[in-house]
C-alpha cells in the first residue's frame, strides 16, 4: 500500500494527506494496480461512499499528470446532471495544485463555459450520453478537437445504462466518437449496485478490444432496519385516509434529515406540498423541498446545499435525480412512497444510509 502511494503524483499525495487519509483503500489499491501497471479496462463495483470516484481519479490523474494530452483527457459521462454537480466539486478539489481543468457540459451550463473548454481543450469533461450526443450532432469537428487524445472514457453508475435504450445510445456514441478520432480510449465503469458482473463486464468491453479487469471488493457486512406500512385508501375523495397517510408521513420527517423517494414527479410534489400544509398548520418551520428534473437547476441545487448541510434540517422528496451515488452527507431516515419498480432501485435508495452507518432505519409507505 505504501508503494502504491509513493507511485502517486506529488498533487495527490499532498491531497491525501490534506484530507487526513489514514489509509488507501482497497478499492482505491485495486484500481491502481490495475490503472497504472496495465492497459485493460476496469470495472469497479463497490457501494455508494466508499471511494470509488478516488479509485478511479487518482490513478488517471496520475497518468495524465506525468504524460499530458493533447486535448480533454478524461470523458467523464454520468446519468444524471446532479451526479455531475457533486462529482464536480470533489473532482475540483483534488485538482486545486495542478493546471488541469474540470468542466461540466450539460443543459444546465452557459455556451461561455463551453466555448472556454472548445478554444482550449484540456482536462476533463463531465457531461451526460444526451449532451454528449448533442454535442455530436451539432458540430462533430468540436468531437475531434475537444476529444483528439482522449485517454479515459469513466462511466458512472454502469448498471444504469445496462440492458436499456439509453445505455445502448451511450455505446453508439462512444463508437462514433472513436472512429472519429481514430483512437480507442480506457473505460472505467463504476457501479454502487451491479448483480451481473458477466454483463457489465461484457457491456463495458462493447466495442473495444481490451480486457476488462473487475477486481474482488470485500465490503463490511451492514445491519438494516426496515420498516413497512400499508395504506390503504379505496378513492380520492376519502379525505380521513389521506390525512391518516400525510399526517403518519409528517411525524416520521419531522425534525429529522430525509429523503422520501416516490415514483413520479406529481407525487413528489404531492408530498411535499401536502408536509408544507402540515408544518404550516401546526407553526413549525418549512424544511421541505423538492428535487426532481423539471424544476429549475438552482432549487436542484439549492435542495442538495440542504441536505449537505451539517447545520439544517431537511426534508427532500425526489425522484431517481438523488438516487445516484450522490453524498447528501448524514441522513436520518430513507422513505419510500409507493412499490419500487425495479430492485437496483430499492438497493441504491438504501445505500444512502447503508454507506452512513452500521444500523440505520429505512420506512417504506406502500
Amino acid at each position: 500500500m505504501k508503494n502504491m502511494f509513493e507511485r502517486l503524483a506529488p498533487f495527490i499525495q499532498e491531497y491525501i494527506y490534506q484530507n487526513n487519509w489514514t489509509e488507501i483503500r482497497q478499492v482505491q489499491v485495486a484500481a491502481c494496480d490495475i490503472i497504472l501497471n496495465t492497459q485493460n479496462n476496469l470495472l469497479l463495483a463497490s457501494g455508494t461512499a466508499s471511494g470509488k470516484t478516488e479509485a478511479a481519479f487518482l490513478p488517471i490523474l496520475t497518468n495524465i499528470y506525468e504524460n499530458p494530452s493533447d486535448s480533454v483527457s478524461i470523458l467523464y459521462i454520468s446519468p444524471l446532471k446532479a451526479l455531475i454537480n457533486d462529482q464536480f466539486i470533489r473532482i475540483e478539489d483534488m485538482l486545486i495544485e495542478t493546471d488541469i481543468p474540470v468542466t461540466k457540459w450539460h443543459g444546465d451550463v452557459s455556451q461561455t463555459q463551453k466555448n472556454k473548454i472548445i478554444k482550449k481543450p484540456k482536462g476533463i469533461i463531465q457531461t451526460t450520453p444526451e449532451s454528449l450526443e448533442a454535442m455530436l450532432m451539432r458540430n462533430p469537428g468540436n468531437i475531434i478537437r475537444l476529444f483528439s487524445d482522449l485517454r479515459y472514457i469513466v462511466i458512472d453508475e454502469v448498471h444504469y445504462f445496462m440492458n436499456n435504450d439509453r445505455g445502448i445510445q451511450l455505446l453508439c456514441i462512444i463508437e462514433r466518437i472513436q472512429k472519429l478520432i481514430g483512437k480507442e480510449p480506457r473505460r472505467i465503469g463504476l457501479s454502487a449496485t451491479l448483480g451481473d458482473y458477466v454483463l457489465a463486464n461484457k457491456w463495458i468491453s462493447s466495442g473495444t478490444k481490451r480486457k476488462c479487469e473487475i477486481p474482488v471488493i470485500e465490503t463490511e457486512k451492514r445491519i438494516i432496519r426496515l420498516a413497512i406500512k400499508y395504506f390503504e385508501i379505496e378513492e380520492k375523495e376519502d379525505e380521513k385516509s389521506i390525512l391518516n397517510y400525510y399526517s403518519e408521513l409528517y411525524d416520521k420527517t419531522v425534525n429529522k434529515k430525509c429523503i422520501i423517494f416516490s415514483n413520479s414527479k406529481s407525487e413528489v410534489e404531492n408530498n411535499i406540498s401536502h408536509l408544507k400544509k402540515i408544518a404550516k398548520e401546526r407553526k413549525v418551520k418549512d424544511v421541505y423541498y423538492v428535487h426532481h428534473a423539471n424544476i429549475s437547476a438552482i432549487l436542484r441545487k439549492h435542495a442538495e446545499e440542504q441536505m449537505k448541510s451539517e447545520d439544517e434540517l431537511a426534508t427532500v422528496g425526489a425522484t431517481v435525480t438523488l438516487e445516484l451515488g450522490i453524498d447528501l452527507g448524514k441522513l436520518d431516515r430513507i422513505i419510500q412512497t409507493g412499490g419500487i419498480h425495479t430492485v437496483s432501485s430499492f438497493v441504491q435508495r438504501l445505500r444512502k444510509k447503508w454507506e452512513k452507518r452500521k444500523c440505520c432505519w429505512n420506512d417504506i409507505f406502500i
